[in-house]
């Protein structure tokens, strides 16, 4: 599953890999992955969602998999709760905490006034390699954008520590959202 996830974050099709024949394989050891596996493989599932390519998990197993993915516990971060803190001083209709259709949970979705609703996602260091995003940081904005049609606003903690007051941090995050 490992490699599955890793051509997924890369977006590298392989159909000679990636066929009917390893999603049967898949189906015949479904008592033999762990959680996490099974959260990768739902990942997965939504990378072939992304590339039309009609593959799918079997019913059980998709099931299954969807189940991990969405089950796995979150937390707060002081990070995300000033965030949103400063969304909520400027006024920002939102929500937290938000389980979008494809399995993300996102920090919080906001409705722009134009209509548009936007993710925003407090990006804190377990999220950056050298202040680049994360295979799985990487992932997870790419699909909540293609499949649940969400644009995806990262706030990098590096950029966010730099902002000294209230008002430098509602001027960053109503650019962030307007552009």
């Amino acid at each position: 599953t490992n490699i599955a996830w890793a051509y997924s974050v890369a977006n590298l099709p392989r159909q000679d890999l990636f066929n009917k024949g390893y999603v049967s394989a898949l189906a015949s050891n479904e008592k033999d992955f762990s959680v996490k596996e099974l959260a990768q493989l739902h990942q997965w599932q939504l990378w072939q969602q992304e590339l039309e390519s009609g593959i799918e998990l079997q019913g059980p197993l998709q099931a299954k998999c969807r189940n991990a993915f969405t089950s796995r516990g979150y937390s707060e971060s002081k990070l995300q709760n000033d965030v949103v803190g400063e969304l909520k001083a400027a006024g920002l209709d939102l929500d937290e905490e938000v389980l979008l259709g494809s399995g993300y949970r996102i920090d919080a979705l906001v409705k722009v006034g134009d209509g548009r609703r936007v993710a925003v996602e407090v990006d804190g260091p377990s999220h950056f390699i050298d202040r680049r995003p994360t295979g799985s940081s990487t992932l997870k904005h790419r699909q909540v954008a293609r499949l649940d049609r969400i644009e995806v606003v990262s706030v990098p903690y590096w950029e966010w520590n730099e902002l000294k007051n209230s008002e430098m941090k509602q001027r960053y995050l109503r650019e962030k959202l307007s552009n």
